[in-house]
């Protein structure tokens, strides 16, 4: 069994000099831990829309997806992460922790 490969998408959100981070569920892994909101590209998903998609859920917000600023793969041991951060605008709503702590 080999291990698990997971692409994730990440969002720099900067507001007033400011940049928006979020708290992990503590049941989740690595809980508790600080990230960049984002999260799990599905299948048929481009990075961008699976931030899009991401933001809209966790955080109630509408975003638009700007240039690709640093690609990331990091192995766990059970699993590897090719993470993938892009700068993003906010278009419409107010971050709230919809899906995170």
């Amino acid at each position: 069994m080999g291990t698990a490969i997971i692409e994730v998408s990440a969002g720099l959100i900067f507001r007033s000099g400011q940049l928006l981070i979020t708290q992990r569920h503590a049941g989740d892994h690595l809980g508790g831990l600080w990230e960049f909101p984002g999260g799990k590209r599905e299948p048929g998903e481009t990075f961008e829309q699976c931030l899009k998609r991401e933001l809209r859920e966790e955080l109630g917000v509408a975003v638009s997806v700007g240039e690709l600023f640093e690609s990331v793969t990091h192995a766990y041991g059970e699993r590897t992460v090719h993470l993938k951060f892009f700068v993003c605008r906010l278009c419409a709503g107010e971050p709230q922790p919809l899906d995170c702590a």
